[in-house]
């Protein structure tokens, strides 16, 4: 209803006696008590119950989604943007039903919430994650330097009002700058293993950049302010249509891009006619879900002979899917699928307390509690049956739960012969979802 107030200028109560809303609720048998709109007799609930007539007053329901409603002098511009608009690929070279799902034969687990799993089960799923471990098995893991202030200049000079940007604003754009950096930074650094020369004009030279649930674009964005020369490529994939959207910088800036409003699962990213045209591929994506992630990797494993570098800022382990993960030969090592979505559910823990609760734990606290509840799992149920955890206890099992989940995820590219590293990219305060995997096949 706010953005409804917001295109009629706001509701405003002028006396006490003409605030309610003129329509006749019929069941309740009396006069609506919500405010009128600016210029209407009527709520924002029910002006689409009285008609006018009048194009610049009443409201249609969406043709693409009855649930929400438009001015119908708006409605030919909403038609484009509106996020329930259908593009049909089919006929597209890169387009492949289902070409990023893994297919799975066996019987499908069912996800139960938390509190209806067993409590047997769920100690034995918590004993071993201990006994895993929150460092990785399969790669190495890195810590990447604070973003300092210089490094955001680039991006204030896209605002209009660069000193008037919000803490909110400056915190994605830490984390985008330092995806960055630690992508370019992992490359230099595989270059170097081979003895390679590091090019003067950069590891991303001649690269065709695929950002999957790009969003807004923004990471796009960042990497074509860095992107000097201007002679890469830049293919923004979402399954909606989002506001404030980057596509405005690159339409003023750079015409080598595209943005192709798909799901994940659908696309064949090396079908991609433009891709063809240049040396590498740089699949990026920033903070993609659960089980999205998935398929992100499932996408850039089809790289073949194409150079290909992954950057991926990993999330949301709690909306992983069984069917979609991709790292369920590492899975198996440790559980059945039947208890794929107890650790999916225990993930959640690594991202669900307060920053300052975290910044005091004592490691040393936590080491104590790791080994108590390997020797002796009991001591921690209540006399009630559930389990009684410290929260830091808690926050450390859920990041043992992301780490071999992540794990299973590099053990997958390891597969198709990429090179692999984690990267804590910024610090846990910025974002809980702090880990990122960087990825190449050169």
């Amino acid at each position: 209803s706010s953005g409804i107030n917001a295109e009629y200028g706001g509701a405003h109560m002028n006396t006490v006696a003409d605030t309610k809303c003129a329509h006749i609720v019929a069941r309740k048998k009396r006069q609506c008590r919500l405010q009128p709109l600016r210029g209407s007799e009527y709520c924002a609930e029910h002006v689409t119950a009285h008609v006018t007539g009048d194009a610049d007053t009443e409201r249609l329901p969406c043709p693409l989604d009855p649930k929400h409603f438009v001015l119908r002098s708006k409605l030919p511009q909403h038609l484009k943007i509106c996020n329930a608009t259908k593009f049909d690929y089919t006929g597209e070279v890169y387009y492949s039903a289902d070409v990023n799902v893994i297919q799975y034969a066996g019987t499908k687990p069912v996800k139960h919430p938390l509190s209806r799993v067993p409590l047997a089960q769920q100690i034995d799923v918590i004993r071993t994650l201990l006994k895993y471990g929150c460092q990785s098995n399969v790669a190495p893991m890195y810590t990447q330097e604070p973003v300092q202030e210089h490094d955001l200049e680039p991006y204030k000079s896209l605002y209009h009002k660069p000193n008037e940007i919000g803490s909110d604003a400056t915190k994605h754009a830490k984390q985008q700058v330092a995806l960055v950096k630690s992508s370019r930074e992992f490359l230099q650094g595989e270059e170097k293993k081979d003895e390679k020369e590091e090019k003067e004009e950069g590891v991303f030279l001649d690269t065709c950049f695929v950002e999957l649930g790009a969003g807004t674009g923004r990471m796009s964005q960042w990497f074509h302010v860095l992107d000097t020369e201007r002679k890469n490529f830049f293919v923004l994939v979402d399954r909606q249509i989002c506001r404030n959207k980057a596509d405005s910088y690159f339409k003023k800036n750079s015409s080598n891009y595209t943005r192709l409003k798909m799901d994940i699962k659908d696309i064949d990213i090396f079908a991609i006619p433009e891709i063809a045209s240049y040396g590498k591929v740089c699949v990026a994506c920033k903070h993609l879900c659960g089980a999205a992630t998935d398929l992100a990797l499932v996408s850039a494993s089809r790289a073949d002979r194409k150079p290909t570098n992954v950057a991926i800022a990993l999330c949301c382990h709690h909306l992983c899917n069984w069917e979609m993960y991709c790292g369920k030969e590492h899975f198996y090592r440790y559980f059945s699928p039947e208890q794929f979505y107890v650790l999916t559910a225990l993930s959640s823990w690594a991202t669900c307390f307060k920053i300052e609760e975290l910044r005091t734990a004592d490691q040393g606290f936590i080491d104590n509690q790791v080994i108590g509840f390997l020797d002796n799992p009991d001591a921690f149920v209540q006399a009630t049956g559930y389990l009684e955890l410290d929260r830091t206890f808690k926050w450390h099992i859920g990041r043992c739960a992301k780490m071999l989940l992540n794990d299973g995820r590099a053990a997958f590219m390891k597969k198709y012969g990429f090179r692999l590293q984690f990267t804590q990219y910024v610090d846990v305060v910025i974002s809980p979802e702090n880990v990122a995997l960087f990825c190449c096949n050169y």
